[in-house]
């Protein structure tokens, strides 16, 4: 994968993990529990932001690498711009890039969920997870992640490819005199789309991947998160296992309410951070063909 991508990527991702940071730290404390409230301590809403920066950027490269690599070596064989490339790409992206997600989650999480003054660093605090729970304690959650995230990212990716696919399509006005108005769909293109058409893709595309998620994202963080102090000491017994954190989640919330725990916080931060990150990768570093047919 040439260097231009991995620059976007990194571009895109450092953008997005910095400007939007306050959100997921409302997230993770609205997903756990431990606030309801959308008014923290100002350096609260900054915990975790180092090590989400250093580690979710060489993450959401290789993430994005990964697919646009798996891409072009499922082309052959299931079609350069066929649903199921787009699908066996993105599970390929997401069982690469967990490898460096999971650790950021765990470390990040525990973070946040401090109250900003007179706590471990960052350093103290990975040193403290290593001493006590092992090297286990960063790579917590990483099947759940997998089992949340790629129908996610499948979803993300199927949807994002269709409408810029659509998007490209010329129209009867925009045919070349020999083409006549039915053959749209398969006249040869190379053409980039705007920022706006780009935002407005992975807008859908977040909306519905984060949607079908949110409940099973709330399972996992509380998973990740069970051991450290503050849960441990609001529900002890979520370190037992995913069947007792569900069945806590569903008893403090009812199943409705906990379908949508938090939801539209997600959407807050995934919204602008998905927009800006493809928007910036794309318009670095296009992911088109030099002969693009649809």
């Amino acid at each position: 994968m040439d260097f231009a991508t991995i620059s976007a990527a990194v571009a895109g991702s450092v953008g997005s993990a910095v400007v939007f940071h306050p959100f997921d730290t409302l997230l993770t404390l609205r997903q756990t529990s431990i606030s309801t409230s959308y008014i923290l301590p100002f350096r609260q809403y900054w915990r975790g932001v180092t090590i989400s920066t250093l580690l979710s950027t060489p993450a959401y490269a290789l993430y994005l690498v990964s697919y646009r690599q798996a891409k072009k070596e499922f082309a052959p064989y299931l079609g350069a711009d066929s649903g199921l490339n787009y699908v066996a790409s993105g599970v390929a992206a997401e069982i690469t890039s967990s490898v460096l997600f999971t650790p950021m989650e765990n470390i990040k999480g525990r973070l946040q969920l401090k109250n900003g003054s007179g706590h471990e660093s960052t350093s103290e605090l990975i040193k403290n997870m290593y001493k006590h729970e092992g090297l286990r304690s960063f790579f917590r959650g990483y099947w759940m992640s997998l089992l949340i995230y790629t129908p996610n990212s499948v979803f993300y990716w199927y949807i994002y490819e269709n409408l810029k696919n659509i998007m490209r399509r010329p129209s009867y006005t925009e045919l070349p005199d020999e083409y006549p108005a039915s053959s749209a769909s398969s006249v040869p293109i190379s053409r980039d789309l705007t920022a706006a058409q780009y935002a407005i893709a992975s807008s859908i595309a977040t909306v519905g991947g984060e949607s079908i998620s949110n409940f099973f994202d709330i399972i996992k963080t509380r998973q990740q998160l069970a051991l450290s102090d503050e849960i441990k000491r609001m529900r002890p017994d979520d370190q037992h296992g995913l069947l007792n954190v569900a069945q806590n989640l569903i008893k403090e919330e009812g199943i409705v309410r906990a379908l949508f725990k938090g939801l539209h916080i997600r959407l807050m931060y995934a919204l602008p951070v998905g927009v800006l990150s493809m928007v910036i990768v794309e318009k670095l570093k296009p992911d088109v063909d030099d002969d693009y047919e649809l």
